[in-house]
């Protein structure tokens, strides 16, 4: 499903291949979810690893748990990206693999995104190191621990909270940005800011359980004027 999204995504000119380590065949419900979704499914086969063609890849993503530990060693010369999905065909819900797509799509959509508006910049997809460093200022981490207990805000939200200058606000919000830590969407005058949905699952769970266990560090609650509960869900393309 996630070689179908991105060669739908990506168009002409970039190579995108799929495989597994124990492949068996495309499940049905996959094809079939895919094609309501306006997806073409023409050439899509299980694969194995030693199928692929090479093993030099600018980008390799895991999908599961079990594919990050069997592949991350083999693709360590490639950028390694860990998302963890559920696996739609051991789910009992009917809406199981509709879900998947969805959400596959909003994470190659943002992932895609970042690569494309930032390749003069340092992305959060290199190193880990980069991950910590950027987390390290104290503004910046209290600015990612308030998004993540709160689905977008805008620059005015984080002024008020934090009583920092809008231009010293606005400053680190483009850095985290161009890092690809942040997306940010213009609506009129205000500049609204969400996590990174294509970020490597590892790196969102060490936000959240920063944020759960150190809620001293991110200040609440939000008294902006500009309320958030009106935004449209309109997705960046």
């Amino acid at each position: 499903m996630a070689e179908a999204i991105l060669r739908l995504f990506v168009g002409q000119g970039i190579q995108v291949y799929s495989a597994g380590s124990a492949p068996t065949s495309v499940e049905p419900k996959a094809l079939e979810t895919l094609r309501q979704f306006k997806v073409d499914t023409t050439g899509l086969s299980a694969k194995s690893l030693a199928d692929l063609p090479t093993h030099e890849f600018d980008y390799v993503i895991s999908l599961c748990d079990r594919a990050r530990h069997e592949c991350q060693a083999e693709f360590q010369h490639s950028k390694f990206i860990a998302w963890d999905f559920p696996d739609p065909v051991s789910s009992s819900d009917p809406q199981a693999y509709a879900r998947t797509v969805h959400e596959l799509s909003e994470r190659i959509r943002m992932f895609l995104l970042i690569l494309r508006k930032g390749r003069k910049h340092k992305q959060l997809f290199n190193s880990p190191e980069d991950f910590f460093k950027i987390m390290a200022d104290p503004l910046r981490l209290s600015m990612i621990l308030m998004l993540a207990q709160h689905a977008q805000l805008c620059v005015c939200d984080f002024v008020e909270s934090t009583g920092m200058s809008q231009p010293k606000v606005s400053r680190h919000l483009a850095q985290l940005r161009d890092f690809g830590l942040l997306i940010d969407r213009k609506q009129g005058r205000w500049v609204y800011y969400r996590l990174n949905e294509s970020m490597p699952d590892w790196m969102r769970q060490v936000i959240d359980t920063t944020a759960n266990h150190n809620p001293q560090l991110y200040p609440t609650p939000i008294h902006c004027s500009a309320s958030t509960e009106h935004l449209e869900t309109q997705h960046d393309s």
